[in-house]
């Protein structure tokens, strides 16, 4: 039962990790945004000098580098599949959960197994979607997805199974907890219970195995070291350009990526002291300001209008 304790002792059920992990591994940076460092020949872009031009150039790089860091990370041959077996191992797990409740009579306990079934379907149904957002590289749609799949653990599945160890004696997701009650089960059911939380830890092995922790915060700070560097090269450009709607825009996106910044930070802790629910409000935050939020977009889009560079 050693991957059972860790898993509780992580965030009291495996399954809110999911969530967390690719979530914020998707928002710790540009988002692949399509940022480009290619300059139009605008007016606006012909009205800088060279040297503010060199320095939108280099922020745009700057974008890139840390947008191509970020493939890596989310490159889906690599993703999807690791993903498809942990929705297999949540598939038996389910069916687990069927066998029980079908030999279960009827009354508290097999109600609650049923309650239990039907958050597991609606997340069978946020997961598949979300499987499929990200082979078609449609990260923007997998953060909500991931958002979602979160909330309904944080907000439904730890209050379903923790109802089925009220209801029945004994825990679905912990063998080490109550693992017979002759009281209110017989052998069978015990067994099927059994049966049930062997199917559990295999979707923590299956998860563990796709997106591990101590993988997440790695890729999260390596992002945070590019995105400073984005920073740097956009406070340049704000220094080298004269007053004006350019100077003002490129002020405006910064303003933006310092939300970021500060949010990649509270994220990045979270993620070390486990503290899920903090992982999963920083998400919501970041969602109103990463890189395919009407803010950011509307930022980048003015940069492009008033200084002729699409950053």
């Amino acid at each position: 039962m050693a991957n059972q304790k860790k898993k509780q002792s992580f965030a009291e059920d495996a399954r809110p990790r999911f969530g967390a992990v690719v979530g914020l591994l998707l928002l710790a940076g540009v988002m692949l945004a399509g940022t480009s460092c290619s300059s139009s020949s605008t007016s606006s872009a012909n009205s800088l000098t060279s040297d503010q031009r060199a320095a939108l150039n280099e922020a745009a790089e700057a974008f890139d580098n840390a947008e191509s860091s970020l493939a890596n990370s989310l490159e889906a041959t690599n993703t999807v599949p690791k993903f498809e077996h942990w929705q297999e191992a949540e598939t038996l797990h389910q069916q687990a959960l069927k066998a029980l409740r079908d030999g279960l009579p009827s009354g508290a306990c097999r109600s609650s197994v049923e309650a239990l079934l039907v958050i597991e379907d609606g997340q069978n149904v946020i997961r598949l979607r979300l499987i499929e957002n990200y082979r078609q590289e449609k990260f923007g749609l997998v953060a909500e997805d991931t958002k979602d799949y979160g909330l309904s653990v944080l907000n439904g599945a730890r209050q379903a199974e923790a109802a089925v160890g009220t209801a029945c004696g004994r825990s679905s997701v912990d063998s080490a907890a109550n693992p017979s009650n002759p009281t209110i089960l017989n052998g069978d059911q015990n067994a099927l219970f059994d049966a049930v939380v062997a199917a559990y830890d295999a979707t923590g092995v299956a998860f563990d195995e796709a997106l591990p922790l101590t993988d997440f915060v790695a890729d999260v700070e390596a992002a945070k070291v590019l995105e400073v560097e984005v920073g740097k090269e956009l406070d340049e450009a704000i220094t080298l350009l004269g007053d004006g709607p350019c100077r003002t825009s490129v002020i405006e996106l910064r303003a933006i990526e310092r939300q970021q910044e500060e949010l990649r930070e509270a994220i990045i802790s979270a993620g070390k002291s486990g503290n899920t629910v903090a992982m999963f409000t920083k998400l919501g935050e970041y969602s109103a300001v990463n890189s395919t939020s009407v803010a950011f977009t509307t930022a980048r889009e003015s940069v492009v209008t008033n200084c002729g560079f699409d950053i």
